[in-house]
């Protein structure tokens, strides 16, 4: 039985190298190219309000952030860092800030501006790198990924407190943690292994998609794949999550795990009846005409002038099954959005 979902979702897509961000309508399944041309542009976010992406590029020379309308226009550059760089951008929950990873002071750590690029401000100080910073629901904390102890290990920060809590340890890298919009639990990326193998520790680790509760308890896993499932995002209505499925770059697109049991097995709070549900957690390919992901074939700068005449569709077939339409790091919003007209609400899926 297919999943009924609403709102609309971005993403990256596009060959390696050269990407683009992409929205989609998930009721029509109508997809809207945002960016173009042959930079490198990703990690979509939604502004709260469903009018604006803000993304990472490397228009510009360097990864920097801008923001564009989320029904198509003209991309705002927010950052200008002089050669360093900025990546995973997210509006906070009133849309008035956007929180971001950067170099800008020679480290990779957290940073603090305004929707219009102003007001740039550090946030963590640390050697470590920290990464992949989400806000909590109610606006008063990030959540990060930063590598301070042996591995990498979810974090949080208190804006009231300037409290920093390291909520899991674990021998695995643990990354990405997305809170439920309730704030209730975590989605976060993982490569641990559930019974380590002392004598190989770092072996055969795949990354899954994992669950666990605000506090960093209670942590299961929800996928199961040889290759990399990455890149977790709520649905507005917290009953799935989308990420992107990578079996090795052979076939990296969207999925859709519907954790609406989980979430009630959370609620309990038994480890038992938690692991339960994430056995049978069900998941499906997101569906939407994956044709226009590949259009943009641009094999002509690797052409010669032996098959530069030869046609874009027989050069294509010439490079690896994973190379065009790949889709990646996923956001999701309840607002329906449609180029060339204003956002409405609709039904959260």
């Amino acid at each position: 039985m297919a999943f009924t979902l609403s709102g609309t979702i971005a993403f990256a897509s596009g060959k390696t190298g050269d990407y683009d961000i992409w929205t989609c309508d998930l009721e029509s399944g109508s997809l809207n190219q945002l960016t173009f041309g042959k930079g490198w542009n990703d990690k979509p976010k939604f502004s709260p309000d469903g009018q604006w992406v803000v993304f990472v590029s490397d228009l510009t020379g360097a990864r920097e952030i801008f923001k564009i309308p989320a029904t198509g226009g003209e991309a705002i550059q927010l950052t200008d860092l002089g050669g360093r760089w900025a990546d995973s951008p997210a509006f906070s929950p009133d849309g008035k800030y956007i929180a971001y990873v950067s170099n800008a002071a020679g480290n990779n750590d957290l940073w603090l501006m305004d929707t219009d690029g102003n007001n740039q401000t550090q946030v963590t100080t640390h050697e470590g790198a920290d990464e992949s910073v989400a806000w909590t629901p109610d606006g008063q904390g990030l959540l990060w990924s930063s590598d301070r102890g042996e591995d990498a290990d979810i974090w949080h920060y208190d804006f009231a407190s300037e409290a920093r809590t390291q909520l899991n340890e674990d021998r695995g890298g643990d990354y990405t943690p997305v809170p439920s919009p309730d704030g209730s639990l975590i989605a976060f990326v993982s490569n641990r292994q559930e019974k380590p193998d002392p004598a190989n520790p770092y072996k055969d680790r795949d990354k899954d998609i994992w669950m666990m509760t605000s506090q960093g308890e209670l942590a299961v896993k929800l996928t199961e794949n040889q290759g990399a499932d990455y890149s977790p995002c709520w649905s507005p209505c917290g009953n799935y999550l989308l990420y992107t499925a990578d079996d090795n770059r052979k076939d990296c697109h969207l999925r859709v795990l519907n954790v609406a049991n989980v979430v009630k097995a959370y609620a309990t709070g038994e480890l038992h009846n938690v692991e339960r549900a994430a056995g049978h957690v069900r998941t499906q390919a997101v569906a939407l005409d994956r044709e226009p992901l590949k259009a943009e074939v641009d094999a002509t700068r690797h052409a010669t002038f032996l098959t530069a005449w030869l046609p874009e569709s027989w050069m294509a077939s010439c490079y690896p099954a994973g190379y065009f339409g790949l889709e990646r790091n996923p956001a999701w919003t309840g607002v329906r959005v449609s180029a060339g007209s204003s956002a409405a609400s609709s039904t959260l899926g």
